[in-house]
């Protein structure tokens, strides 16, 4: 407890409220803060205290002066801040008490906290392990592939099934008894038949059921928890990203069944060139996602 009549500087006092509850309680206050018209609020509430007007970046308090010095939630940056609280202990009677009270410093740009920080880097360090690793393998096997003038390799077996993995999935249902057929079965051959027809629900629960790209997914995602935002805004983006992926799903499904002919195409271009170049962009992707988490956790974002 505070002994009575000891002196207090309330520094940032405002409109002087806290200063001059304790100058209620017999204490010897002086307020101090930069707003002239907050102190006159407090000279004309609380006569009894003597207001200052000054800031704090250039005030002063005599050394050795008061029992307590009082900073409550003083918003500045932190090289002003260390000159404020040094000479705020400077002010202090030995065995004086100096009294901070504030908001967390930590924030979203500055990490929540060392331990996150910590987190941070050690998992972009690992993403980018990662795509090290897959780099030095890919260039591996192909300097051991085999030269492109030998087509033994290179032919599919004959009779492979290239089908897509949808196609072969619903092809299980294809003939199946109406009785003795398990329930997997009979619903294999209800979307079967309903897909020969051309049934649009069809193509939208294969959408939902394909989802998007695993490797965006963790892109985005990625992307999202090293962006350092409130967690309702990441929630909020992750929401997004996934209606947005979906939708894109859906319409190329829907377009498959209004022009097949041209969607195909279109999509066969771009399955080539993926195809051709994913280890290059799975490794792109995991080397942006690595680079992302090591500056979010050096404080670099």
């Amino acid at each position: 407890m505070l002994p009575r009549g000891s002196r207090v500087l309330d520094a940032g006092c405002g409109q002087g409220r806290v200063g001059a509850a304790l100058a209620m309680r017999g204490h010897e206050v002086v307020g101090v803060d930069a707003d002239a018209d907050l102190i006159a609020a407090a000279r004309a509430d609380y006569s009894a205290v003597r207001w200052l007007v000054a800031d704090l970046a250039d005030y002063l308090p005599a050394r050795d002066t008061f029992n307590l010095v009082l900073i409550a939630y003083l918003q500045v940056g932190a090289e002003l801040r260390a000159r404020v609280l040094a000479a705020a202990a400077a002010a202090l009677t030995p065995g004086g008490t100096l009294l901070l009270i504030g908001h967390d410093l930590a924030n979203p740009r500055t990490s929540a906290s060392s331990t996150m920080r910590h987190v941070e880097i050690l998992l972009g360090v690992l993403v980018l392990a990662v795509a090290a690793l897959m780099s030095v393998h890919f260039v591996t096997r192909q300097r051991a592939q085999v030269p492109a003038g030998d087509t033994a390799t290179s032919t599919p077996a004959g009779g492979a099934d290239e089908s897509s993995p949808i196609s072969r999935l619903l092809k299980r249902g294809e003939g199946a008894p109406e009785q003795g057929a398990s329930a997997t079965q009979r619903l294999l051959a209800r979307a079967h038949n309903a897909w020969e027809s051309g049934a649009l629900w069809v193509a939208a629960v294969i959408g939902f059921w394909a989802g998007p790209n695993p490797s965006l997914v963790i892109f985005a995602l990625a992307t999202i928890l090293a962006s350092g935002a409130a967690i309702g805004t990441q929630i909020g983006a992750a929401v997004v990203f996934i209606v947005e992926s979906l939708a894109v799903v859906e319409i190329v499904l829907l377009s498959n069944l209004v022009a097949p002919a041209r969607t195909q195409a279109a999509l066969r271009r771009l399955h080539d060139w993926v195809r051709g170049y994913r280890r290059q962009i799975l490794v792109a992707i995991l080397t942006l996602v690595g680079i992302a988490f090591v500056a979010q956790g050096t404080g670099s974002l």
